[in-house]
């Protein structure tokens, strides 16, 4: 029986790339995000390429809309046995005014909306599995999205910074509540990940990390794919930063 994995924020562009790549892998994907219409396109990318994917609008800020979502993945798609919590961002995700800002200066909506999406997402996406994976009693795993940020700061984005270190703790925290369920709880934290859209524009991408080189969606897609798998089954409570050592110097400015 092929494994069944419920990804957030799977109609963008690292958790479409993640869709894609557990896809590949043999399981059937839940297409959980906020917007339908990237929601059909990933299901759509996904059955065209001989994947089987369904998709579910939800909003991760709702624990009711997560648990709903959730719950009916796993009864239509026959289980569930990975979780994914990718959906996040800094202060763009509150809305086209927003600014990267220091704390004093910071208006609270995006304050709100940052950690909303980021660690309570990430606490419901959690949970809402968690009881899942309890009552199979087959195990499972759950992986949420931190950031090298959250690990080393950066200055102006202070809520961005508070909300992935949450993430963290939250891994370590709920890894020692769900091992005895053979669930494992890990954490992917990405650096610079250019989009397509930015092509060669920008260097900032090689100036702030070692290898010299850009890290793509698919870099971090391998990475959850690991995690997802057998070969990570004794693997649990941890961040595995994927940044180039970008975090290596971070100075809270670059």
């Amino acid at each position: 029986m092929k494994k069944v994995a419920f990804i957030t924020g799977a109609g963008g562009y690292i958790g479409g790339e993640v869709a894609m790549t557990l896809s590949r892998d043999g399981a059937k994907i839940a297409v959980c995000d906020i917007n339908e219409e990237a929601v059909n396109a990933a299901v759509a990318r996904i059955n065209e390429s001989g994947g089987e994917a369904r998709g579910y609008v939800a909003d991760v800020t709702d624990s009711k809309s997560i648990d709903d979502a959730v719950k009916r993945a796993a009864q239509e798609l026959g289980g569930l046995d990975i979780m994914v919590h990718v959906a996040g961002g800094s202060a763009r995700i509150a809305g086209k005014e927003a600014k990267y800002l220091p704390l004093t200066e910071q208006e609270d909506y995006v304050i709100d909306r940052v950690l909303k999406v980021n660690l309570y997402g990430a606490i419901w996406a959690s949970r809402a599995a968690a009881r899942i994976m309890i009552e199979q009693g087959k195990g499972g795993r759950i992986i949420n999205f931190s950031s090298a940020v959250g690990l080393m700061g950066l200055r102006g984005c202070a809520d961005y910074a508070a909300s992935k270190g949450g993430v963290m703790s939250l891994t370590k925290a709920l890894a020692k509540e769900l091992g005895p369920y053979n669930i494992t709880v890990n954490d992917v934290a990405p650096g610079i990940v250019m989009r397509p859209q930015e092509g060669d524009s920008s260097d900032r991408a090689l100036k702030t990390n070692v290898l010299g080189k850009k890290c793509t969606a698919a870099d971090i897609a391998e990475l959850v794919a690991f995690l997802a798998s057998d070969k990570a089954g004794f693997i649990t409570g941890q961040t595995y930063v994927c940044d180039g050592g970008r975090s290596l110097s971070m100075k809270g400015t670059d």
